[in-house]
């Protein structure tokens, strides 16, 4: 039978076990921290989400004003209520533009009239065409009920340009 000599260890007893345990608790420490900011970071996105909604929402009603058949059905007076105004049967503009987490509070487009083209656009076109200007105004709350709340409030312009000659629409888009 093998005879087997127990070794002196001294100074080394209990030391990687010592090591372990203080590594445990830095790892620990470092992932609280860890915790702790991602759930501040995920509070932060989360109250700004009705913002981010409300701004959408405005945008979408303002895209929406610019589409060439709102713009061309437009009444003699030269206004149209997005709030109000009917699009077909019992449908407003509103009820198209809002949707679950937004509700559309005030719109308008405005017909400004005609007017010169813009500098650039008159460079490339010439005296062949001409400019009709818009102004259009929405407000948007979201969500429609309940908390927290944000507003976004938007001003744009459009400027259809159409043919002098026959009124055919050439383009529209947006202003400044």
């Amino acid at each position: 039978m093998p005879d087997f000599v127990k070794r002196d260890r001294d100074g080394e007893s209990g030391m990687a076990l010592i090591m372990a345990i203080g590594f445990l608790a830095i790892l620990s420490i470092l992932g609280a921290v860890v915790m702790q900011s991602s759930t501040r970071d995920l509070a932060a996105s989360g109250a700004k989400r009705p913002e981010n909604q409300a701004f959408y929402a405005v945008d979408r009603a303002i895209e929406y004003s610019m589409t060439r058949g709102l713009i061309l059905s437009m009444p003699v007076s030269g206004e149209v209520d997005l709030m109000t105004d009917i699009v077909t049967g019992t449908i407003t503009h509103a009820d198209v533009i809002d949707t679950a987490d937004s509700a559309l509070t005030a719109g308008k487009v405005y017909d400004i009239g005609p007017n010169d083209m813009p500098a650039s656009a008159a460079e490339l076109f010439g005296d062949d065409f001409g400019a009709n200007y818009y102004h259009v105004e929405a407000k948007v709350v979201t969500p429609p009920t309940g908390t927290p709340r944000a507003t976004s409030n938007a001003n744009a312009s459009i400027v259809r340009l159409f043919k002098r000659d026959d009124d055919t629409i050439f383009r529209t888009s947006r202003g400044g």
